[in-house]
Formats: C-alpha cells, sequence, structure tokens
C-alpha cells in the first residue's frame, strides 16, 4: 500500500472501531433495531429480497391491507441498492442481518462525511469527530427506527463527496459516481430525500460558479459531459420509483394532505434545548413534554462536540473552510425553520407552491440537515483546537466533565430508579482530567482521551437502549404458539386459495411480520394506503389503534369481512380490555398467553360463481342494508369506477349469467391463473381481490375487462367453454391509467 494511503486507511478504522462499539448490542444480534425498523421496515424488505430469491416478482404483496402494491410504496426500498443487495445475499436474512445492512449505510456515510472533511482542510482528529457526530449524534441514533430516511442521511455526503470531486476537476467517470450517488439517494423517495436533493443542487450550483471562471475551455465541455452524464444516471435510478409512487399517491388516503396535518411533526424552539441537555424533555428517563415525538424532538450532540465548537472562530478565518461554513450555515437555518414547520409562516409558504409537500406531514425530519450540518461545522471547528495546549485540553476534560455530569445528574426522576450507566462518562471524564493533569501527555493521547468520552458520552445517551435497539419480535414471532397453529390451519391447499385474518387489539406485533410466515391479513403497518379499501372496508395505520368501522363494515361479523374471506379473528389480550363478545358466526378455535383465535364459519371462499349481477344506480347507490342482506354466491354488485366501466358492465350483464364451475386456481404475489368451464354458457367469475389499476384479466390470452365489483372488488365475465383465466398485476400500467387520470 503506497505510503499516503495509510494515515487514511487508519482513520478509517478508527472510524470502523467507534462504529462497532457504539452498534454493539445489534451488530451481536443481542437486540434488534427498534420499533418501525423491525415492525414495518424489515417484513417489507423481507418480502422484496425473498420474492425476488424465488424468481418472483415483488410487485404487489397480498399479505397485507388485503393486497398492497408494495413497488409504489415509497418508502418499499425495493430500488435501494445497496440495502437490496444486501438482503440478496443470505436465503432467509434476520433482522440481525437487516439491522446489519442499515448500520453499514450509516458507516458509509460516516467515511464520506470524513472524507468530505479531510478535503475541507480538517485535520485527522476533526474529521474523524465530525463522521461520529453524523453517525450518531441527535436524530441520527434516535431515529434509527425510520430506515428509508436512515438510508437517505447516509446517501447524502456520500453525494456531496462525489460532487465536490467532480467539481474539482470535471469528466465524465466522476460525472458517473456522482449519477450513482444521487441515483441512490433519489430511490429513497422520503421528505428528507427532496430537502437533501434540494441542498445537493444548490451545492452544485454555487460550487459551478465559484469554479466556472477558472475552468479551461475543455473543463467546461468536461463539465456539461459530466453533468449530463450524473443526470441521467441519477434520473434512471430514481425515476422508476417517482413514477409508480406518484400513481399510487394519488389513490391514497394521503393524494393531498392539509396543512395543519404538519402540527403533530412541527418542532418549536424548545427542541433546541436538547442540543445541550440529552433528558431535558424526559426523552430518555421520565413522560416526555417536549415538542413532536421523543425521537424526532431529540437532537443531543454530546459534550465533547459541542465544546469543540470554540475552535469554529479559527475555522472562519480560513478561506476554503468559510466557504463550506457559510453553505452549511444556510442548511442549517433552513432546516431550522422547516422543521419548526406549522409554528412558524416559513413552512406554510412553502407548502404552497412547493412540489410534492402535500403529501407530507413530519416537518422534523429536517432535523436530519441540522444534524450533518452541525457534524461539518464540529469537524472544522475541531481541526483548530490546540490538542498540544495540556491547559486547554484540561479545561475541555473539567467542562465535559460537568456537563456529563448534569446531563447523568437530570437521568433520575421523581419516582424513578437512576440509570446508573449515565455514571460511566462523568467517570470516565474525571480519569481523564485526573490523567492528563497528572502524568506528561501528547496531543495523540489528549485525542485519544476525547474520543473515548465522546463514544462514553454517545453510549450513555444517544445509544443507551432508548432509541436505538429493542427486542427482536420477528424472532419471537416466527417462534409464537398462535402464529403457527393459526399459518398450519391457512396453509393452502391444491385448488384453493388460503383465507385472510384479521387483528382486533393485538398491537403491532400481528401487523406486518405476517409476511414471514405468508399470512394473509386485512391490516398492515403503514400510514399509505388504497383509498378505496379505507373507504369501504376501513384500514389502520398500526394495530395499536382501534378497529376502523364503515358503513359497509361496522364490525368483525360484517358481510364485507366474509366477502374479504376473513376467516380467523386475531385479538389480543389486554389486561384491562372492556368486555368483549365473540361476533356472529365465530367460534374459539385456541387461544394462547397473548391472544384468541376465532374462526369465521360465515367466511365466503375468495372466489365466487354468482349468476345474477345488479348494476348500482348512481341516482341511488348501493345501502348498506341491502349489501349486508345478499347472498354473494348468487348476487354480485356491480358497482363502476367510472362511466367506461358502467358501459362495460352493462353490456356484460347482456349474456352473462351462466353457472361457472372452477376446476382449479393457483397464485403467486402478482399473478392468479383460474382454469374454469361454463358448460351452458358466460359465466360470472368474482374475486375477493382489490380492484387496483394495473391488474389485467385474460381468458386464454384474450383481454377481458375487469369490472369493479361489490364496492371494491374484481368481476369478469368469462367466455363459455373451458378456458385458462389470468390476472396478472402490471405496474407501469398502473402508471399509464394514472397519466390518464391527471390528463381528464
Amino acid at each position: 500500500m503506497p505510503l499516503s494511503q495509510r494515515p487514511s486507511m487508519r482513520l478509517f478504522g478508527s472510524l470502523l472501531l467507534i462504529w462497532l462499539l457504539l452498534n454493539l448490542p445489534v451488530l451481536l444480534g443481542l437486540r434488534a433495531l427498534p420499533w418501525d425498523a423491525i415492525n414495518q421496515f424489515y417484513p417489507t424488505v423481507y418480502f422484496n429480497a425473498s420474492s425476488l430469491r424465488h424468481g418472483l416478482a415483488p410487485w404487489w404483496n397480498p399479505s397485507i391491507y388485503s393486497g398492497y402494491p408494495q413497488l409504489a410504496d415509497p418508502q418499499g426500498m425495493l430500488f435501494s441498492p445497496l440495502l437490496m443487495g444486501w438482503m440478496l445475499l443470505r436465503s432467509n436474512p434476520s433482522a440481525a442481518w437487516f439491522a446489519w445492512g442499515v448500520l453499514l449505510h450509516l458507516l458509509m456515510g460516516g467515511a464520506a462525511m470524513l472524507a468530505g472533511l479531510r478535503r475541507s482542510g480538517a485535520n485527522a482528529f476533526g474529521a474523524l469527530v465530525g463522521a461520529v457526530v453524523f453517525m450518531a449524534g441527535g436524530v441520527a441514533a434516535a431515529r434509527l427506527e425510520h430506515t428509508p430516511i436512515v438510508l437517505a442521511y447516509a446517501y447524502a455526503p456520500v453525494a456531496w463527496l462525489a460532487l465536490r470531486y467532480f467539481m474539482a476537476s470535471p469528466n465524465w467517470r466522476r460525472g458517473l459516481c456522482f449519477g450513482l450517488a444521487s441515483g441512490a439517494l433519489i430511490t429513497q423517495l422520503v421528505q428528507l430525500t427532496c430537502l437533501l436533493v434540494l441542498m445537493i443542487v444548490l451545492y452544485a450550483i454555487v460550487a459551478t460558479i465559484a469554479h466556472w471562471r477558472r475552468y479551461s475551455a475543455a473543463d467546461r465541455w468536461q463539465w456539461c459531459a459530466g453533468m449530463g452524464v450524473a443526470l441521467l444516471v441519477a434520473l434512471a435510478m430514481g425515476l422508476p420509483q417517482l413514477l409508480l409512487s406518484w400513481a399510487y399517491i394519488n389513490l391514497s388516503n394521503r393524494a393531498v394532505l392539509p396543512l395543519d396535518a404538519a402540527a403533530a411533526g412541527s418542532l418549536d424552539s424548545r427542541a433546541l434545548l436538547s442540543l445541550f441537555d440529552p433528558n431535558v424533555w424526559h426523552a430518555l428517563r421520565g413522560q416526555y413534554n417536549g415538542p413532536a415525538s421523543r425521537v424526532e424532538g431529540y437532537l443531543y450532540l454530546g459534550a465533547v462536540p459541542s465544546l469543540l465548537l470554540v475552535g469554529i472562530g479559527i475555522a472562519w478565518k480560513q478561506p476554503q473552510q468559510r466557504r463550506q461554513l457559510i453553505f452549511f450555515g444556510v442548511v442549517a437555518v433552513f432546516a431550522s425553520l422547516y422543521m419548526f414547520g406549522v409554528n412558524t409562516p416559513f413552512y406554510g409558504w412553502l407548502y404552497s407552491w412547493l412540489p410534492g409537500m402535500q403529501q407530507f406531514r413530519r416537518p422534523s425530519d429536517a432535523a436530519y440537515l441540522l444534524n450533518m450540518a452541525f457534524a461539518v461545522f464540529i469537524g472544522l471547528a475541531a481541526s483548530h483546537v490546540d490538542l498540544h495546549a495540556r491547559r486547554r485540553v484540561l479545561w475541555l476534560l473539567a467542562m465535559a466533565a460537568v456537563w456529563l455530569g448534569l446531563s447523568s445528574l437530570h437521568m433520575r426522576d421523581v419516582g424513578i430508579r437512576w440509570q446508573s450507566a449515565t455514571i460511566l462518562a462523568v467517570v470516565l471524564a474525571c480519569i481523564a482530567l485526573w490523567h492528563v493533569g497528572r502524568f506528561p501527555t501528547t496531543a495523540r493521547h489528549h485525542m485519544l482521551w476525547l474520543l473515548v468520552l465522546l463514544l462514553a458520552d454517545y453510549r450513555c445517551f444517544n445509544l443507551n437502549g432508548s432509541f436505538n435497539q429493542a427486542r427482536d419480535q420477528a424472532h419471537s414471532f416466527m417462534r409464537d404458539e398462535a402464529v403457527n397453529r393459526l399459518a398450519q390451519q391457512l396453509k393452502p391447499t391444491p385448488g384453493a386459495l388460503p383465507q385472510r385474518i384479521e387483528t382486533i387489539d393485538a398491537g403491532v406485533y400481528w401487523d406486518n411480520l405476517v409476511v414471514l410466515r405468508g399470512l394473509s391479513s386485512t391490516q398492515g403497518y403503514n400510514p399509505l394506503r388504497y383509498a378505496l379499501y379505507d373507504q369501504w372496508y376501513g384500514a389502520r395505520d398500526n394495530g395499536s389503534l382501534p378497529r376502523v368501522n364503515t358503513a359497509f363494515n361496522p364490525a368483525a361479523d360484517s358481510a364485507l369481512s366474509a366477502l374479504l374471506s376473513v376467516g380467523y379473528l386475531v385479538r389480543g389480550l389486554k389486561e384491562h380490555a372492556a368486555a368483549w363478545s365473540p361476533p356472529r358466526g365465530y367460534q374459539l378455535s385456541f387461544a394462547s398467553q397473548q391472544v384468541e383465535v376465532w374462526r369465521n364459519t360465515q367466511a365466503y371462499p375468495r372466489l365466487l360463481t354468482p349468476t345474477t349481477a345488479r348494476l348500482q344506480n348512481d341516482a341511488s347507490p348501493v345501502s348498506a342494508e341491502d349489501f349486508s342482506a345478499t347472498d354473494f354466491r348468487e348476487t354480485v354488485w356491480l358497482t363502476p369506477r367510472d362511466d367506461q366501466d358502467r358501459l362495460a358492465a352493462e353490456t356484460s350483464m347482456l349474456h352473462c349469467g351462466h353457472r361457472l364451475r372452477l376446476l382449479d386456481s393457483r397464485a403467486t404475489p402478482t399473478q392468479l391463473t383460474v382454469r374454469t368451464l361454463a358448460s351452458e354458457g358466460p359465466g360470472w367469475l368474482v374475486l375477493s381481490e382489490l380492484d387496483f389499476p394495473g391488474w389485467k384479466a385474460t381468458s386464454d390470452g384474450l383481454t377481458l375487462p375487469i369490472h369493479r365489483a361489490n364496492g371494491m372488488f374484481r368481476a369478469v365475465c368469462v367466455p363459455a367453454g373451458e378456458h385458462t383465466m389470468q390476472f396478472t398485476f402490471h405496474p407501469w400500467a398502473m402508471v399509464a391509467q394514472a397519466w390518464q387520470r391527471a390528463q381528464h
């Protein structure tokens, strides 16, 4: 290895060691990433990876919400190149493997921040501290549950570094690297991505203006060619997710969110106090009483990094570093105003004209931008703290000891025992102060003590288990007695489609984790849902919320629930649960310590062959009473989605009324194949599958119109004779239909 590369490798080795020590319990598999990460996002990427490994397209997820367009979910991460590549390396990736993939992204971002700070003139110590702040400061530690946001955040320094290399010496190869980094960032289609893209675009504009005069004519041509390559690559990587998500969002419960929907996710000036006192609003110990949520309003940077900001005045005197400080100062101001949300007029002004903001409800996501800006500030400032000056280091250690002592003192609340682990940071600070004051020490020793103190600070507060780790519920779910028995009872039988389950008071444990066992549920864990499904059946954001009742689904024993082929109801057993009576037609199947499982004896099969069709009249829509009184084995309600569907349904009703015979059926996530026999003439085939844009029906290769039936399902008129029917989900057909609707 060339001598010039050895210091860089040692520096990265130090960062790697710190990363390992910060995340050790999760990396060892002793704990899992918390909350949304294990309950929502791990099952999501597990489904993607498992489908791909079995040669199946993961476009449609049949396990949640009675069918869900997984490909179009902006948080689905199917296009996330590194995470999906990582998950595909194992045939059965565990929650620990998933956690490694997520945390490796943070290491990647930290390494890019390290290199970016070095390129800005930071010394080894400053760059290392800045990179650690990026990886584990504030929301970077507190919000590890939000996996897609963490991935976007991790890609930001990579794109920033690639852009800086390109600007220094533009050519198509560096443009390609910048495009790949930016494209990988764009595949995480979350609010933070939009903010980061704005930041990168602004940086590119400012850097181009600064460099343009120094470029030769050849450099300018290289810039144009390289930037063109970057844009093409980034668009090629990010556009599919953008188009698919756009098509779905217009059909979802969040097509447009009102401005006041952002109120719950808006921070205020109180959140800034958590930069200095980690438990100021009891985010770590006690009852949280700060703005937004305890994870969104946590901004603690650490005692040592905050104290090292004393060197920012010297950094300002360096022209190269002053430019970075000015730019990221603007970013910090923008991030602060944005994350305050509806508490200032700024967010409302952006909401009125900035595309995409009407789909977001959590301004606090901008806190990631603020943390990145502080990582740059601290990295540059720390580079100018003279570690050879023993007296200055003693002052730093003394102030850090007092700071950590006060923070630890605040970790004891009334009626709550002291969290003794936080005392470790104070003890280490005192030991460092005594050692430096008594024995001859060098700058290297001073740097080592400060880094050890930073590591202890973050392990005691930011990564002490409050935010960054939880019980591996996926492992427990796979071993759960009730889950195993239910999976056995719902095991697919040849020629038939399995029934679904519904959960009541069972918590998030029974939401997306059903993916791991191939169960099909009427519920799930996601804020984004199909609006038609919400309207007719009712769906929850997650299983911790009460059951949603609608006119057509007022209770678990509704006709719509039976029509959806809900064969089992899983009821959680809470200590103080209200009195509960089993719905009509439900029988207790079995019970465990946590849940009761009730079997629905009235559930319809997922494929029906009625002989009578009734067409809903616009002037008199089908009533809930008429719907409930219908025998769906004999009758189908045609409830057209538009005028074109109505005309086609009227034509089908003229000749479709004979009984079909079902010979065989088989299903994959994106395709359902049904063999039928209509001896006497054309007949109706009704599927308890959602009528969703992109699904197409063919009979022996001949395309048939799909009618919306029974409010939210699919029906086709099958020609006479024996046929093989195929229902296939085509994602780009969904986009095409969305485009057609937008034109009208």
